[in-house]
């Protein structure tokens, strides 16, 4: 059997764009991010450039996550190509800022000029580009971009990285009963919050979006405008719309783990403190934990939180800090770097602290917010 160059019978067409780099580079810089360092497909090292009657669109894909842009009034011919991503962002960077650039891209090349600038470039057929087909969407609701912003800055932090339990390697979106809520856990921690929709449907849909579209996601929602976001949810897709911006991912396909029990235990003591001196406090007392061990012990007592870490090397670290409490003392472990994280994305001023008991849970909450919670589970130290 003999195997010829995938693209060896392509019929390329000639066709030409203009374009100004102010115009080109957002949009370029955008739809590049999800494109992968290492590619199983040369193709996928791509970007898709397609013009048709004066509508630019670019696409750029992993084939897990897919983003596209498309551009109006730009001057060409209608066709398409591909062209090697890292190449193309670095030349329209690197051009002056007010630069307009032309592509004429004749046979297995494009050719880029801007100025005096020339760049001849390997171009694969764009029939070769591989989209995600995704149809059959059966839930669609508009979500305010800061809200969906705020929603993530405030859960994703707590997903797992390269876990075995794959469906940890995500954030769960539960929709349904017009809210939108999300969960992060990595067995260790766990963040929930949510933010209201219009979506009136009374079976609750879970669905886990996996860490990288979470990470593009968050790219996506770039802006400081309340722009709306139309999502769009089918058996095993997601969408996102925002005027001509589109990003589609696959969905995890598996089950999260059973969360609300352990949000729903009774806590023995609840302390408010300052969230700038918490973090501080926290901080301070992580320089002499290990690399390897994040462990601190916090204890409660009588008007006072504790601090205390240690390392191998026997060096110590004790913090105190007043609170107002007068209960049984508690003591327990908790890996500091979780605690921070938590106290990080909360927006208020003060934190609600809630200890279970010696070595049990602790639930950060911020006041007058029913709907956020942060947990960390302890650890043995």
């Amino acid at each position: 059997m003999v195997h010829r160059a995938w693209n060896y019978h392509y019929q390329y067409h000639s066709m030409q764009i203009k374009i100004d780099r102010s115009t080109l580079l957002p949009t370029l810089s955008l739809v590049s991010s999800v494109v992968e360092k290492r590619q199983t497909l040369p193709i996928l090292a791509n970007l898709y450039f397609g013009l048709e009657n004066g509508r630019l669109t670019m696409v750029g894909t992993d084939l897990e996550v897919e983003i596209s842009e498309s551009l109006d009034n730009v001057e060409g011919d209608n066709g398409a190509f591909t062209v090697a991503t890292r190449k193309i962002l670095d030349i329209c960077r690197l051009l002056p800022e007010n630069a307009a650039i032309s592509f004429k891209n004749d046979g297995d090349k494009v050719v880029v000029t801007s100025g005096r600038s020339r760049y001849t470039l390997k171009v694969l057929p764009a029939d070769e580009f591989p989209r995600i087909e995704a149809n059959n969407w059966e839930e669609r609701f508009k979500i305010n971009q800061l809200c969906l912003k705020r929603l993530l800055e405030k859960t994703a932090f707590a997903m797992a990285v390269q876990d075995v339990r794959y469906y940890l390697n995500g954030v769960l979106f539960e929709v349904g009963e017009n809210v939108l809520r999300a969960i992060a856990t990595d067995g260790h921690r766990l963040a929930q919050s949510e933010e209201p929709i219009e979506l009136a449907v009374d079976k609750v849909r879970q669905v886990i979006v996996p860490r990288k579209a979470i990470a593009e996601i968050s790219r996506f929602l770039g802006g400081g405008d309340d722009t709306e976001i139309v999502i769009e949810i089918s058996r095993n897709h997601l969408r996102l719309t925002r005027d001509n911006t589109t990003l589609i991912t696959k969905l995890i396909d598996g089950k999260f783990p059973e969360f609300k029990a352990v949000l729903d235990t009774s806590m023995s003591a609840s302390i408010s403190v300052q969230r700038g001196e918490l973090i501080e406090t926290l901080t301070r007392a992580a320089v002499l934990t290990s690399d390897r061990f994040k462990g601190v012990k916090l204890q409660l007592g009588e008007g006072t939180l504790s601090v205390a870490a240690n390392n191998p090397e026997q060096e110590e670290a004790f913090e105190e800090m007043a609170v107002d409490y007068a209960g049984d003392s508690i003591e327990t472990g908790y890996n500091v770097t979780y605690l921070t994280d938590a106290a990080r994305v909360i927006s208020t001023d003060s934190v609600s602290l809630n200890f279970q008991g010696n070595d049990g849970i602790c639930i950060l909450k911020q006041p007058e917010d029913e709907v956020s919670v942060w947990l960390v589970m302890p650890m043995r130290i």
